[in-house]
């Protein structure tokens, strides 16, 4: 019997790799009615110390609907945490109303992710995954009008090591706490005035969350954001108290209103998403701006090119300025936007803009899927 050696270093290795599964529960018969480019957002889960997040798209993506490519049901995958090359694979697959896993109704991810300040669309934080069409039928997988899709997320590795990361996952029993802090208006210590409506709010966790807030309300000079009035409360001008209530809710939960929720309160998402990346870069809080930054590039449309383009350079937004560019430079497209009074607009006052629009139509599109899928 031959003697077991052991091998020469190098020639062999093991590494370990993080995995974990969920099961994502969609009112599927409620949300069937909605329409494309709609939303719903899951809770943030972590794998391997990063932290994700899936939206669920009923209709799919807008984009694809007005191209003729009909309806599908989507998700799109999301890196929340900041780092750099994240290679992970995502496994999705539909639990049939017996309780099986499909093996037909599946679909592998599998990608590097990347999430910073200045992600180019090499490394996208997000990859779409169309799941099926509405011409499948789904009735084997209904259980009282819901769909079960279960996740399963394996962390092959990372170019970089999450902020904070420990051999522990963190409980993030601390968002809802802090969530209950602001909604159970308990210890409140300042109140700011916004267009004639007051809010309340905490110090110290406006100023743990924003430097800018930290300045206004514990800085030794004025600060130009805020100041304070006669009856003690701080004003904030150049705002919508919509858009302040929404920037206060991202401060104590890492969250803002879906579109389907703002839409139910009449309330225009492009608009409100627009004015809330403002408020965002204003107040320096980065997470707050690249998530209306996401919102952004997915409901980019002809109607929205010029205004959303030009608030990306406004407030220096490079990922959207690059994702502007690439919607303008499909011939189609730019064909449509150059007949808007909104375009007109912007060749006169921002001209440097056309030039970066002219040489990338001259470059030509480029590919934008960069997820590999697989059924």
């Amino acid at each position: 019997m031959a003697l077991a050696q052991s091998s020469p270093r190098g020639l062999i290795s093991i590494r370990e790799m993080a995995s974990r599964s969920y099961q994502l529960k969609i009112n599927y018969s409620a949300t069937i009615k909605f329409r494309p480019g709609s939303y719903l957002k899951s809770p943030s889960f972590s794998v391997g110390g990063y932290e994700w997040m899936l939206f669920y798209y009923p209709r799919g993506r807008k984009e694809t609907s007005d191209r003729g490519q009909g309806v599908s049901v989507s998700l799109y995958v999301f890196l929340r945490t900041v780092a750099k090359n994240v290679d992970a694979i995502f496994d999705f697959t539909l639990l049939e109303n017996n309780g099986s896993l499909s093996t037909t109704k599946t679909k592998r991810v599998s990608q590097a992710f990347s999430h910073d300040s200045f992600a180019s669309r090499d490394l996208p934080s997000g990859c779409w995954v169309r799941l099926f069409t509405q011409d499948d039928t789904v009735d084997k997988y209904l259980l009282d009008g819901h769909i079960i899709i279960t996740c399963t997320v394996t962390i092959l590795g990372s170019d970089s090591t999450p902020a904070g990361s420990s051999s522990t996952t963190p409980s993030l029993d601390f968002r809802e706490d802090f969530a209950n802090l602001w909604l159970d208006k308990d210890m409140l210590d300042v109140t700011f005035e916004v267009n004639g409506e007051l809010f309340q709010a905490h110090k110290l966790v406006l100023a743990a969350r924003s430097p800018v807030f930290k300045n206004i309300l514990f800085g030794v000079g004025p600060s130009q954001q805020g100041r304070l009035s006669g009856a003690g409360a701080v004003q904030i001008e150049g705002m919508q108290p919509s858009v302040f209530k929404m920037m206060i809710q991202f401060i104590y939960t890492d969250s803002v209103p879906h579109d389907q929720e703002l839409a139910n309160n009449d309330i225009d998402t492009l608009a409100i998403t627009q004015q809330l990346l403002a408020a965002a870069d204003t107040y320096a809080l980065t997470m707050l701006k690249l998530m209306c930054e996401e919102r952004l590039c997915r409901e980019l449309s002809i109607d929205s090119f010029a205004t959303t383009l030009v608030l990306a350079e406004q407030h220096d937004c490079l990922r959207l300025k690059a994702a502007c560019l690439y919607f303008a430079s499909d011939p189609e497209n730019l064909s449509k936007i150059a007949l808007t009074d909104e375009y007109l607009n912007l060749s006169l006052a921002y001209p440097s803009i056309l030039r970066a629009l002219r040489d990338k139509c001259r470059a030509g599109p480029l590919d934008s899927d960069h997820s590999s899928t697989s059924t």
